[in-house]
């Protein structure tokens, strides 16, 4: 069975590294939901047979093309032993296409401050006609 256009996205979104809510909301529009409700609804669509499906086939081709893997990753890192004047420049890329292919945990970052802000009273005046 095909998908539809929302379903193909999402499988793409899924396919490409993000998570099942954060693909749920670029193919969705759930301005309006609650976090929990996209979190269900994005698990309830995984489960359609046919959207895992797409998404094991997605990610299936991206293996195929075998760019860059972790393997990849820890050679390169291994390399920069024998090569120390350069270990910065091939670290940073290293880092660079993890980065880009997923393969580092999610970053949590807080953000601390307090907001300032200031309501104005604005008085409206009726003026009735005579």
């Amino acid at each position: 069975m095909a998908l539809t256009p929302k379903q193909e996205a999402f499988a793409q979104a899924v396919a490409s590294g993000k998570s099942q809510a954060d693909a749920y909301r670029s193919a969705y529009s759930t301005n309006n939901m609650k976090p929990e409700t996209v979190q269900n609804n994005a698990y309830i669509l995984m489960q359609n047979s046919d959207v895992s499906a797409r998404v094991e086939e997605l990610r299936a081709e991206v293996a195929q093309l075998h760019l860059w893997t972790r393997e990849d990753s820890i050679r390169a890192l291994k390399g920069v032993l024998s090569a120390p004047d350069k270990a910065s420049d091939i670290t940073s890329a290293v880092k660079e296409l993890n980065a880009m292919h997923g393969f580092n945990a999610p970053i949590k970052q807080e953000i601390n401050g307090s907001v300032e802000h200031t309501i104005s009273k604005v008085e409206r005046v009726i003026v009735k006609p005579k």
